[in-house]
């Protein structure tokens, strides 16, 4: 920790790990326990439910974007209480990408689905990953700090100082979520089925 308040790097950087720990975990669950719901939904895909977002009606990137980016306000809005929502948010989203990952790929195969969804997903996941870890940075950092017997800087002031770094994180997050929605809606024409 630097000065008095101020955001470590090592703070960062735990909050990202932590978020993409939890997210992995969550997916992976999902993904190979998806059941009947996962056999549901892949026979909807093979039925001609190609993507989620036509299933949401959403064909152009600003209703894609707009759809998207409330996951990521939501993943984000745990900065002011404590990474709380973001906890939950993590859970009920990982499950969704879980489920229906699983679905896309038993329905199309690996190769059809890294065809349809590879040119985007980076950004979309790297978007919901940095809004996790915006979500639960402050705690994080101040935690750290507590923990730091060294750091004579109270829970309140270290949490409040994390918040600036939380926000531009899910600013960050945001633009990418835009850029996966111009690149999805791309896709999405390109595949009118």
């Amino acid at each position: 920790m630097g000065a008095a308040g101020t955001l470590a790097p090592r703070s960062a950087g735990v909050s990202v790990a932590l978020a993409a720990s939890a997210l992995v975990v969550v997916i992976g669950a999902a993904a190979a326990s998806g059941g009947a719901l996962g056999d549901r939904n892949a026979a909807a895909l093979a039925g001609g439910d190609l993507d989620s977002s036509v299933l949401a009606g959403d064909r152009d990137a600003g209703a894609i974007a707009a759809r998207n980016l409330g996951a990521i306000a939501l993943l984000a809005s745990g900065a002011p209480l404590l990474g709380t929502l973001t906890v939950i948010a993590v859970a009920v989203l990982g499950m969704g990408l879980g489920l229906s990952g699983a679905a896309v790929v038993e329905a199309l195969g690996a190769a059809e689905t890294l065809q349809r969804v590879g040119p985007y997903i980076a950004f979309e996941l790297a978007g919901v990953l940095l809004a996790a870890a915006a979500g639960i940075l402050p705690t994080v950092h101040a935690v750290g700090s507590a923990l730091r017997r060294r750091a004579a800087v109270p829970f309140p002031p270290a949490y409040a100082s994390a918040l600036p770094s939380s926000l531009a994180l899910t600013l960050v997050a945001a633009t990418l979520i835009v850029i996966a929605a111009v690149i999805e809606a791309i896709v999405i024409s390109a595949h009118p089925g």
